[in-house]
C-alpha cells in the first residue's frame, strides 16, 4: 500500500488540492503492525496523527496486574491521537493495539499545523473528527449506562446495525474484545448471544451477526 493511494481518501484532507498535499506527503509515515502488536503505548508521548488505513485497533486500557478494558474500537479510516496533539494532555491515556494485521499512517503534528495554516479546509476537517471522537466517547457512555447484559448487547447491535446499513452486522473484533467493550465476562457475553439465537432474534456465523428480528432488540432495549 502505497500513502499516495491513502490520503485522497482521508476526511483530513477532503477538499484539499493536490498540490498542496503533495508538499506534505513525504513527511508521512506509513507502518505495518501485525494481530496484538502495539501501535501506541499509554504513557507515550502523542507527535502524530494516527490513521487507520487497514485493518482495526482496540483502545486497550491495561491494569498493573495485566488485565485490561476495551475503552474503544477502531475501524478502517478511524483517527486516534487527535484529540491530544495541541492540547495540554500529549501523551496517550491508553494502549492502541492491532486487532488483525493492519496499516497505520502517522501524520506528524507540526505537519497538520502548517497544513491548517495554509489550508482552512483541513482546519474544518480537523474539528469534523473531533467531534466524531466526542460523538463516539458519548456512544460508549450510552453503552455502559445499560443496566443488563442483554440492554448493552441490544444497543451495541442497533447502534451497528445503525452503522453498518444492512441486516447483518460484523463485529470488529473478536468476541473477547467485544465482551470488555461491553464491560461483562466473555461468557456472559456469548452465553446471551446463543440464548437471542435460540429466541429468533439474530444468527451467528463467527464475527457475523444476522439480525433477525431488529424490533426485538429495540424491545430489549426498552425493558432496562
Amino acid at each position: 500500500m502505497k500513502i499516495a493511494d491513502v490520503i485522497h481518501e482521508m476526511t483530513l484532507f477532503s477538499g484539499l488540492d493536490n498540490k498542496s498535499l503533495s508538499e506534505y506527503s513525504a513527511q508521512f509515515r506509513l507502518r505495518s503492525f501485525s494481530k496484538d502488536e502495539i501501535i501506541a503505548a499509554e504513557g507515550d508521548a502523542c507527535t502524530s496523527l494516527a490513521v487507520i488505513v487497514k485493518g482495526g485497533a482496540a483502545m486497550q486500557k491495561y491494569t498493573p496486574e495485566g488485565d485490561y478494558v476495551t475503552i474503544g474500537l477502531l475501524r478502517e479510516k478511524a483517527y486516534f491521537g487527535e484529540e491530544l496533539l495541541f492540547g495540554k494532555h500529549e501523551r496517550y491515556a491508553c494502549t492502541l493495539e492491532a486487532v488483525m494485521s493492519s496499516e497505520v499512517l502517522f501524520i506528524p503534528s507540526d505537519v497538520i499545523l502548517s497544513l491548517m495554516e495554509k489550508c482552512p479546509v483541513v482546519k474544518e476537517n480537523y474539528m469534523r473528527i473531533l467531534s466524531e471522537r466526542i460523538h463516539a466517547q458519548n456512544m460508549r457512555i450510552a453503552i455502559l449506562a445499560q443496566k443488563g447484559a442483554r440492554q448493552k448487547i441490544a444497543y451495541y447491535l442497533l447502534m451497528l446495525l445503525h452503522e453498518q446499513g444492512d441486516g447483518a452486522v460484523h463485529l470488529p473484533g473478536s468476541k473477547e474484545v467485544i465482551a470488555k467493550l461491553l464491560s461483562m465476562p466473555r461468557p456472559s457475553f456469548s452465553r446471551e448471544l446463543l440464548l437471542m439465537e435460540k429466541e429468533g432474534i439474530l444468527h451467528l456465523h463467527g464475527k457475523e451477526i444476522e439480525i433477525l428480528d431488529k424490533s426485538r432488540l429495540e424491545t430489549d432495549l426498552a425493558e432496562k
